[in-house]
C-alpha cells in the first residue's frame, strides 16, 4: 500500500528565481484551481491562486504575485498582503486568514507538487 502522495514535477529548480512565480492548474479537493509557485527566501511554496478577501486570482490586475518590496505576496485588486511562508494575510481586513496551501517538494533539481489533495496537472503552454 502506497501512502506517500502522488507527485507532480512543475519545473527545474533553477527556472523558479527568488521572487518570481509560476502559474499552473490543478484539480484540487475536486475542483479546477489555478496555482501559484513561489521562491522565497531560497525555498518554494505553492498556493491556490484565489484571495482570501474576495475570490479573485491574487495577479487578476496585475501580472505579479509580490508587492514591491519582493517581502509579501500582495493582492492586485484590494491590496490584501500575506506572508509568503505561510500565506497568512498580514492585512487588518483578513488577518489570520491564510490562502490555501499546497505541498510542494524540492529533489534532485526539480520542484513540483506532493498533495492528497491534487488528482491531476495541467501546466501552461510554453
Amino acid at each position: 500500500m502506497n501512502l506517500a502522495p502522488p507527485r507532480y514535477r512543475l519545473c527545474a529548480g533553477s527556472a523558479l528565481a527568488e521572487g518570481c512565480h509560476l502559474k499552473f492548474s490543478i484539480r484540487f479537493e475536486g475542483r479546477d484551481e489555478e496555482c501559484l509557485l513561489i521562491r522565497f527566501g531560497g525555498k518554494a511554496y505553492a498556493y491556490v491562486n484565489r484571495c482570501v478577501h474576495m475570490p479573485r486570482p491574487l495577479d487578476c490586475e496585475q501580472d505579479l504575485v509580490f508587492d514591491p518590496s519582493g517581502r509579501y505576496l500582495r493582492c492586485s485588486m484590494h491590496g490584501i498582503v500575506y506572508a509568503p511562508e505561510t500565506g497568512t494575510s498580514i492585512s487588518t481586513m483578513c488577518e489570520g486568514q491564510r490562502l490555501r496551501a499546497v505541498a510542494v517538494y524540492e529533489e534532485g533539481g526539480d520542484v513540483g507538487i506532493a498533495d492528497f489533495r491534487v488528482s491531476a496537472l495541467r501546466l501552461p503552454p510554453g
